[in-house]
């Protein structure tokens, strides 16, 4: 049998052309890290485990560094989120003027949301606590019946400055409770009466002092 001439050389150098490499494989390390960076809670690790994706995706040797670069991005800023919330938290609670703790003469600033802070007499400051007690049922009685500056000035033991300045139309009273419902206290209840510029102006000095002039 004739055989026809020999056809040109294979360039693969074999019977069959070799098959065509994959794309790499995606790093789970980098997924995990992307996945930990959408909790809050796991944030902290995404950063551990971005950082150990960015080694173990360079040069191409595995896929998903897209991962590993968002899951450390994310988990810094939420981590930052977490932190400065914290610390805010701790600031506020160290600053809070609580009802087990309040005294009568101490100055306060109210907060951001109106709450009474801690704060220096020397410095112009919001108001100045004129009372502290617990509710019993007379107190409870008068609470109900009487404007929060006719309540505090009643008070037995209030100090004849501050039932003056209560009576005084410069001057507003406020009442800080640890009741479980805002406003509606019960027998047993811890509360303090303070006052406050009625203009909203700072005071300076105590109102038992001899300067109690708006700053």
């Amino acid at each position: 049998m004739t055989q026809g001439p020999p056809g040109p050389p294979n360039p693969y150098g074999g019977g069959y052309p070799p098959y065509a490499a994959g794309p790499p494989r995606t790093d789970g390390v980098s997924l995990a890290a992307f996945v930990c960076s959408l909790t809050c809670c796991a944030a902290p690790v995404a950063i551990g485990l971005g950082i150990a994706g960015l080694v173990r995706t360079k040069g191409g040797r595995r896929g998903g560094r897209w991962a590993a670069v968002t899951g450390l991005v994310l988990g810094i800023v939420l981590t930052s989120v977490i932190v400065a919330f914290g610390v805010l938290v701790t600031v506020t609670y160290q600053r809070t003027i609580w009802e087990d703790q309040a005294r009568v003469g101490q100055c306060l600033d109210l907060d951001f949301i109106d709450e009474p802070a801690k704060a220096e007499c020397g410095d112009p400051h919001d108001g100045e606590i004129v009372a502290v007690g617990s509710f019993d049922q007379d107190l409870l009685d008068a609470y109900d019946d009487l404007s929060t500056a006719d309540f505090c000035a009643g008070l037995d033991g209030i100090d004849p400055a501050y039932r003056a300045a209560l009576g005084e139309a410069r001057y507003e009273a406020g009442i800080s409770m640890d009741s479980l419902e805002e406003g509606d206290p019960g027998e047993g209840d811890l509360f303090f009466c303070y006052v406050l510029d009625a203009d909203g102006d700072k005071l300076t000095g105590t109102l038992r002092g001899t300067d109690t002039d708006a700053a």
